[in-house]
């Protein structure tokens, strides 16, 4: 029966060499701060969707705009909404208004030595410390051109400062703390969202995470922290949104990706993960009365 045929299809049944197997293919460039959610995330999609891949590549934020402008097909990840200045200048580049999904939420942890002399920080000081009208303490971020540089001197200042470092990657970032006790460490909180991992447990005895104070509209000061439930009620200040953006729609996989990432078994993944998912899962509980009298 097998006369005639390929050696590799002999032992397929007729249907499959009958049905040609096409695989549908984007290139997702993401912010490398979002590695762990977001290889979860694509394994747990393709697995269900067998014919369509996402090949994501990892770099920092300022590589990964670079290419949103250069590629006029590109998909990205990164931690924060498009400005109103990089949406016109996207518009004037490439004729294309962009497309935004929220589909997480996260926030830029502010970590110490553990001997560090201060458990809570006020909003303002860190603003002064940013955008260098205070010098009171030295600021180290992780990833030079890193989104947690873009966020901190977005929300303060326009420009770098000479007293701020950059290193190349978290595990530096706590070296370089364990070195000097008094400055001020400004991470990802998705790098220490999940406790599970036994590298975050390992990390977060080596740090002491930091306590934010901010006066509320009504004038009450909020003393908050990174964490999944202040991220999620917004108490957090350094809060920040994860965003799936594409110039066109049209392609089948990032479609379906997209739509996955709003559904719930999306949601348990990043809620899972310990950061917060746009649209919470829902949670059933069944109320057993039998013997109830």
């Amino acid at each position: 029966m097998a006369c005639g045929r390929h050696p590799d299809q002999a032992s397929l049944p007729p249907a499959a060499m009958e049905r040609p197997i096409h695989i549908d293919s984007i290139t997702v460039y993401a912010d490398e701060a979002f590695r762990y959610i977001v290889d979860q995330e694509v394994r747990v999609y393709e697995n269900d969707q067998p014919d369509q891949h996402l090949q994501v590549i990892y770099l920092p934020e300022a590589e990964v705009l670079r290419h949103l402008y250069t590629d006029s097909f590109s998909t990205v990840v990164i931690g924060r909404r498009l400005r109103e200045s990089e949406r016109i200048q996207l518009f004037k580049k490439n004729h294309i208004t962009p497309d935004e999904s929220c589909f997480a939420r996260d926030g830029i942890a502010l970590v110490a030595h553990s001997t560090f002399p201060q458990d809570t920080l006020t909003y303002t000081l860190v603003g002064q410390l940013v955008a260098g009208r205070s010098d009171r303490y030295k600021l180290v971020f992780e990833g030079n051109g890193s989104g947690v540089l873009s966020y901190m001197f977005g929300l303060f200042s326009q420009s770098s400062r000479p007293s701020a470092f950059a290193v190349k990657n978290t595990n530096e970032l706590v070296d370089y703390l364990q070195k000097d006790t008094k400055a001020i460490g400004f991470l990802p909180y998705d790098k220490i969202s999940d406790e599970d991992v036994s590298d975050v447990r390992d990390l977060l005895k080596k740090v002491k995470l930091l306590y934010v104070a901010k006066a509320d509209s009504t004038g009450r000061t909020i003393v908050s922290t990174a964490s999944q439930s202040e991220i999620a009620d917004e108490s957090y200040p350094f809060a920040r949104p994860i965003n799936f953006i594409q110039h066109s729609m049209d392609q089948k996989v990032g479609t379906g990706f997209v739509n996955f990432l709003y559904k719930e078994r999306s949601g348990r993944i990043i809620l899972k993960s310990g950061l917060v998912p746009a649209i919470m899962p829902s949670r059933t509980i069944n109320i057993n009365t039998d013997g109830l009298k």
